[in-house]
């Protein structure tokens, strides 16, 4: 298929501090002028680069950490069409940045069509995207001062469970130095260790007093989160293992599934398809194609929860069998969720299993996946 050459682009390098900047114009597949200049990356650079990219509408700008973010927006307000491209595939099909150069050589590889731009969310699905993500970094804090607290523990010979409901109040004790009543210590004498020292008990007070304002955070983020829900994502919770927040996370993370032609597609994006290579008539597998790693994250815990369902533990326990890994069976699972996901996303309800889902060798439109390709260490890195 012929590529449509596009006439008049602009390519635009992010960086820290600085902007580089390149509006080309093509006649006959040849550049007939191009015009390269750097900005300070400001407000007063901004303004100047606006005025630089005056009669030229559509450009393609790479995803710089967070500081293409500002560009993009500003860009969108003033009417212009802004692609944005994954470094990655930049690298993959540029190859490694040249500095001074990126601009020219994005600009040129845009207007040729040789790379397209990145779906980049807005309005609404971008704020709920910002607040899921904002919670899967408030939960990742807690997970992380709830292991400083299990480690103070264990170096003074503690055993317990510190987050269950009767332990967590002789937690609290040690940590305040407040004497165990006899039947505390009658009933968890094996798992006690010896007296925190001054310093200890500091700190343990500290990563609890750390921890409850964390949970308390993520309290908020949620009821935020729960009034940013549209009517799409609460469809999405009549999925088995689809509680409000993992939808609200699984929809601002897919975004808008008319980008993907088919289900397969949405879960290459995911992460939870296995990366698949031949040469000649031999397949091999390595690893999981590299997706969302927010989305992928959330699919494989809720295909934790939703393997113990009526509709899905049939699916779960005979990948099982086959397998004899849960992870990787899990993980296929994840899967299948994507994929009804991409449907009542699609079709606007939820209508249950209406397509049977198979495995390489079997029959119907499911995910044509076998859960024994993906190497362990793909699904270590999502568990």
């Amino acid at each position: 298929m012929e590529r449509k050459i596009k006439p008049k682009v602009f390519a635009i390098d992010v960086g820290e501090s600085r902007l580089v900047a390149t509006k080309m114009e093509i006649n006959n597949n040849t550049v007939k002028e191009a015009d390269t200049r750097e900005f300070k990356y400001n407000e007063e650079g901004l303004k100047e680069l606006i005025k630089f990219l005056e009669g030229y509408e559509e450009g393609i700008m790479e995803a710089t950490g967070v500081y293409f973010y500002h560009v993009y927006n500003v860009l969108r307000d003033k009417g212009l069409k802004v692609n944005v491209i994954n470094p990655v595939q930049t690298v993959e099909v540029l190859g490694k940045k040249t500095d001074k150069n990126d601009s020219i050589r994005l600009a040129i590889a845009y207007a040729a069509g040789t790379v397209k731009g990145s779906y980049i969310p807005t309005g609404e699905m971008q704020e709920l995207r910002e607040m899921t993500r904002h919670r899967e970094g408030l939960v990742e804090r807690k997970t992380q001062v709830k292991n400083e607290i299990r480690k103070v523990l264990e170096t003074a010979g503690y055993k317990l469970p510190p987050f269950e409901k009767k332990t967590k109040e002789i937690v609290r004790k040690l940590a305040t130095d407040e004497k165990l009543t006899d039947e505390e210590i009658k009933e968890y004498s094996k798992l006690l260790g010896r007296k925190l020292t001054r310093i200890e008990a500091f700190i343990l007070k500290q990563l609890l007093d750390l921890l409850n304002i964390i949970e308390e955070q993520i309290k908020e983020v949620e009821n935020e989160i729960m009034k940013f829900l549209p009517e799409e994502a609460v469809e999405l919770t009549k999925i088995p293992g689809i509680v409000p927040i993992s939808a609200a996370t699984i929809y601002a993370e897919l975004g808008d599934v008319s980008r993907f032609e088919s289900s397969k597609q949405a879960a290459s994006y995911a992460g939870v398809s296995p990366r698949t290579k031949q040469s000649g008539k031999t397949e091999f597998h390595n690893g999981l194609i590299k997706g969302n790693k927010h989305l992928s994250r959330v699919l494989f815990l809720v295909a934790r929860s939703a393997k113990n369902t009526v509709q899905f533990n049939g699916f779960y326990q005979a990948l099982l069998k086959r397998t004899g890994n849960s992870k990787k069976a899990t993980l296929a699972l994840a899967n299948k969720i994507c994929r009804i996901v991409y449907h009542v996303l699609k079709d606007g309800e939820y209508k249950g299993e209406t397509k049977k889902t198979r495995y390489r060798g079997g029959g119907g439109e499911g995910p044509q996946v076998d859960p024994n390709q993906v190497v362990p260490s793909a699904l270590q890195a999502i568990a």
